[in-house]
């Protein structure tokens, strides 16, 4: 049986519906069937789903106890994962599959069946990983493996499968499941065949992806499986691999050996005004996920915002912040990027957001062009401080320094004059001058005179209520109007994302952070210092950039 066949006639004859994304992958895989770089084996996926559904059972309420019935979506997506193979080796296509389903679907279910199925049906000496971003996490994914082990006499045998503290493993053929995360002491040395990521949305960075995938190094025909509901964790690790099969998905970039499947609603509007559209993202809607939870929850979300913003995100797989930021996750999104020779020669308006220790430096320039606000930021951190950072920030600053988007000072604080040096570079390589640079005149007298010696013309910038309110309601309307283009820096997204508003009784407001100061906005406040310089020179920067 080709069940990717049989799921994508039903999705034709409208029995079955999906979101575009999920829609433009199946037509593509369907297309490949007949592609004769790949030949189709259904004897992988049909050995794993008859394995599941003859020896696993349900560990929890309403169905504990009960045989695991594979849905076809589940059977589709296996046979679909290990079917496809290359005509001139023989070997398996897929080396890494991402599933993006809404919750309660019945997903660490079906990771569990996955890797009990690896783990009686691999060849010898592997190790079979669950994985998630903390111990806990990865924990809930290990024991229900192991609930559900023993609820199969046939499988909990002695001869066949034990467990100690550390792991499953098999008396017979030496294979073991274990649980990784980002918590654990030791990164290396597994032997990892397959390996299942669990709840990926909450993973800042790729240190368990990358592990696991180095392991995988010397396997013929590895395979990572990553399962995970939205999250609302910025340009963290989720958010960068979704970047990037989506542009696999619309043929930007050419990778035949990750399969996206993608349970995701086309529109918010969907949600509320047609209810039929839920199974987009809920493909289990009806079956395991019960339909009067959903009516029940979409009722209060349409009065508290709270509440919607969890349901969007987290039952429709829509990006949401959380509750309180000033911006939602649409608003602030824009992954246009541009060439910065696209701006050379070209007058700007500059914004600084200093600070000596603890928080991000950041500076940046606004240029206008085309009616569009393009920015063009950079950040600057003390060497001795990144780990920390990282750790307390759950933030992959360690990534974003290996990209350039961050310049490291030595020690732990500070040194504005690599500041000055980056304008300088912008002016120099670039011909990008700022012809008024705002700051705020905390902490940095020193720079500005430094500053003002090499010609710039420094503007004071106050962080108060009264000076910011104007400038930040005005970015938050280009924002949404999409008239920001900010390269998709991911720590300036952060930053916003990060940001939230406090207002006082005349409606004015203020960044602010989001009561924890472990939250960075000094990207989003150096924008808005910008914004507030702009709209004093307005008249002037446009007649002398015309």
């Amino acid at each position: 049986m080709n069940y990717l066949k049989q799921y994508y006639d039903e999705i034709e004859l409208g029995k079955i519906k999906v979101g575009n994304e999920l829609k433009a992958v199946l037509d593509s895989l369907i297309s490949d069937l007949d592609n004769p770089k790949y030949y189709f084996d259904e004897k992988p996926g049909e050995l794993r789903i008859n394995f599941i559904e003859t020896f696993c059972k349900h560990t929890k309420s309403p169905f504990n106890g009960q045989p695991f019935v594979l849905e076809l979506w589940e059977k589709a997506f296996l046979q679909t994962a290990y079917g496809f193979k290359y005509s001139e080796t023989g070997l398996r296509r897929f080396t890494e599959a991402l599933l993006l389903i809404a919750r309660k679907n019945g997903k660490t279910t079906f990771v569990a069946g996955i890797d009990l199925a690896e783990f009686f049906l691999s060849s010898g000496g592997v190790d079979i990983i669950c994985a998630s971003n903390t111990n806990d996490q990865a924990s809930i994914l290990f024991e229900e493996i192991n609930n559900m082990r023993e609820q199969s006499k046939a499988l909990s045998k002695e001869n066949r499968s034990r467990k100690n503290l550390f792991f499953i493993y098999s008396p017979r053929n030496k294979n073991k499941i274990k649980k990784l995360s980002a918590q654990s002491r030791n990164l290396d040395g597994y032997n990892v065949e397959i390996a299942c990521i669990d709840e990926a949305h909450q993973m800042s960075d790729s240190k368990v992806y990358d592990a696991i995938k180095q392991s995988q190094s010397t396997k013929r025909e590895p395979l990572m499986f990553i399962i995970t509901t939205e999250g609302n964790v910025v340009s963290g690790f989720l958010d960068r691999k979704l970047e990037y099969v989506r542009k696999v998905i619309k043929g930007e970039i050419e990778d035949d050996r990750i399969l996206p499947w993608l349970y995701t609603q086309d529109s918010t509007e969907e949600v509320y005004n047609d209810k039929s559209s839920w199974v987009k993202s809920n493909p289990s809607l009806g079956r395991v996920k019960a339909i009067s939870y959903l009516e029940d929850i979409m009722n209060k979300s349409k009065n508290d915002l709270s509440t919607r913003v969890t349901m969007l995100c987290k039952d429709f797989n829509i990006k949401q912040l959380e509750s309180g930021t000033w911006l939602s996750f649409d608003d602030l999104n824009n992954e246009t990027t541009f060439d910065i020779e696209f701006l050379r020669d070209s007058y700007a308006i500059g914004g600084v957001d200093l600070s000596s220790t603890t928080d991000l430096t950041c500076a940046l320039l606004l240029v206008i062009k085309e009616g569009k606000k393009y920015i063009v930021p950079h950040f600057f951190m003390p060497s001795e401080v990144v780990q920390k950072r990282i750790q307390e920030d759950s933030a992959p600053y360690d990534l974003w320094i290996k990209r350039g988007l961050i310049t490291l000072t030595d020690g732990s604080q500070n040194d504005f004059t690599i500041v000055t040096e980056w304008f300088l570079q912008m002016v120099r390589e670039y011909g990008i001058r700022p012809l008024w640079i705002g700051y705020d005149p905390w902490n940095a007298q020193y720079w500005v005179n430094e500053m003002e010696e090499h010609g710039f013309n420094m503007e004071k910038i106050r962080q108060g209520i009264f000076t910011l309110s104007e400038p930040m309601k005005q970015l938050e309307a280009d924002l949404k109007n999409k008239g920001v283009i900010y390269d998709n820096n991911p720590i300036l997204k952060w930053c916003l994302a990060n940001t939230q508003a406090k207002v006082d009784v005349n409606g004015n407001i203020q960044p602010s952070k989001m009561n924890s100061k472990y939250k960075r906005i000094d990207g989003c406040v150096a924008l808005i210092i910008a914004y507030a310089v702009l709209n004093r020179y307005k008249n002037d920067y446009t007649n002398m950039s015309s």
